[in-house]
């Protein structure tokens, strides 16, 4: 990490440190205002309080982040080769009390955010730079909130619990290419897959990549139906699907986690 984004992050925890010391001994009207207690032991302060959208359920949200853990920088947006930090609020799989306080943002404002290790990372830690038990200090620039939308993948799975496979030509028909009120990024059908997965339905899964590759082959396609079969029980299936995405997508090279996991059934 460079010596200004470690500058930068000791000026920054100097700086809501003694915010929230001045808050707490009753400092200044605004600064009172301006720094938030929640009840789940996360803290916040503004920087700079914006006028735009305010976050909500499922809400786009694009930031810059400057994660500081004991003192050091360990994650920034602003550092070379690092892109804004998009997610989709309550939706996307974040630590517990980030998903918290974004929720209290708007569109422009800037907010600097305490977050206890028990709505972090926790006991185990994360990689090398987070160790177990850290207090996270997030600096948090919002710089664009979007009118939530409506999610592909909780189309999908409506459809499919609920009036079957058959039925789901006509329901992304009525949605068209509808990019207003629909999110339809094509990560909406791994979405789908993960959620069918975690609550054991297998079968729905098979019925919706077989409906996905006869209508646009893609090669995660063939590995998440594998994973299904594979789920099922139905080895033979899963490797048959493997062995086909390995055939339609021959000779290129980002299809090498089709052959591991082959591979890896093979030795079952």
């Amino acid at each position: 990490m460079s010596r200004l984004l470690k500058n930068f992050a000791h000026i920054v925890i100097i700086s809501f440190c003694f915010a929230v010391a001045s808050c707490q001994s009753g400092g200044s009207e605004d600064l009172t205002q301006d720094t938030v207690f929640l009840e789940s032991g996360v803290k916040y302060v503004y920087l700079n309080k914006g006028s735009g959208l305010q976050v909500d359920t499922g809400s786009h949200v694009t930031t810059h982040i400057n994660l500081m853990v004991n003192g050091d920088t360990v994650w920034s947006t602003l550092a070379p080769g690092e892109q804004l930090f998009e997610f989709d609020a309550q939706r996307t799989s974040l630590i517990k009390g980030f998903a918290e306080v974004v929720m209290y943002a708007k569109e422009g404002d800037r907010i600097l955010a305490i977050i206890p290790s028990e709505l972090g990372y926790g006991e185990r830690g994360t990689g090398d730079d987070i160790p177990p038990n850290s207090t996270l200090y997030f600096d948090l620039d919002f710089l664009k909130v979007e009118v939530p939308k409506m999610f592909l993948s909780d189309v999908i799975l409506d459809v499919l619990e609920n009036d079957g496979i058959d039925e789901l030509d006509a329901a992304l028909e009525k949605i068209g290419n509808d990019t207003v009120q629909y999110n339809l990024s094509v990560a909406e059908w791994p979405a789908a897959h993960r959620k069918l997965m975690n609550e054991g339905k297998f079968n729905l899964s098979v019925d919706m990549w077989n409906y996905r590759l006869a209508n646009e082959k893609e090669a995660a396609a063939f590995y998440y139906l594998a994973q299904a079969y594979d789920s099922l029980g139905q080895k033979d299936e899963a490797m048959s699907t493997l062995k086909s995405g390995m055939e339609e997508f021959s000779g290129n090279r980002d299809t090498e986690f089709l052959r591991n996991y082959m591979e890896e059934l093979q030795k079952r």
